[in-house]
């Protein structure tokens, strides 16, 4: 499946994570590289269960030359619209490519119909070049939790 996203004229390409267990989803996560004047940076956005009933969710970006990660709550992600507009609409698009796949009604996630077209196994579907070990260090500031073995 090719996944992507347009940003002005520009085109970037996907991968994403969703996991599911007993129909409901409990983690998904998009994300794309953007060349930048100092390398490029891994940027992305994830929702999921955060234990005790709630869901929650945020966005990261990952400077890969200069292995800074950080975290992105919703407000600062609305702060990022003055200070970097352009991460700031592709974080934003890689949330809504998530809510593509993803619903949450009363904080029960589930897959919409675009969503239940993906092929998973054992519950977990993960694009061709989505790289979970990519992630480790940033995930250390997610309250969800990620599976990717079966």
């Amino acid at each position: 499946m090719n996944l992507s996203i347009k940003n002005s004229d520009t085109e970037f390409s996907l991968d994403g994570y969703i996991s599911t267990d007993n129909d409901q989803v409990t983690a998904a996560i998009f994300t794309t590289f953007v060349p930048g004047a100092n390398g490029d940076v891994c940027l992305g956005a994830y929702y999921g269960y955060a234990g005790g009933g709630d869901n929650d969710g945020g966005f990261f970006s990952i400077d890969i030359e200069n292995s800074i990660h950080n975290h992105i709550n919703f407000d600062e992600l609305d702060e990022m619209c003055e200070s970097n507009y352009f991460h700031h609409s592709i974080l934003e698009g890689l949330m809504k490519k998530l809510w593509y796949f993803v619903d949450e009604d009363d904080e029960i996630m589930t897959l919409t119909d675009h969503g239940l077209c993906l092929e998973n196994i054992d519950g977990v579907w993960i694009s061709d070049n989505f790289d979970g070990d990519f992630l480790a260090e940033i995930s250390d500031l997610w309250s969800i939790s990620l599976r990717f073995s079966f």
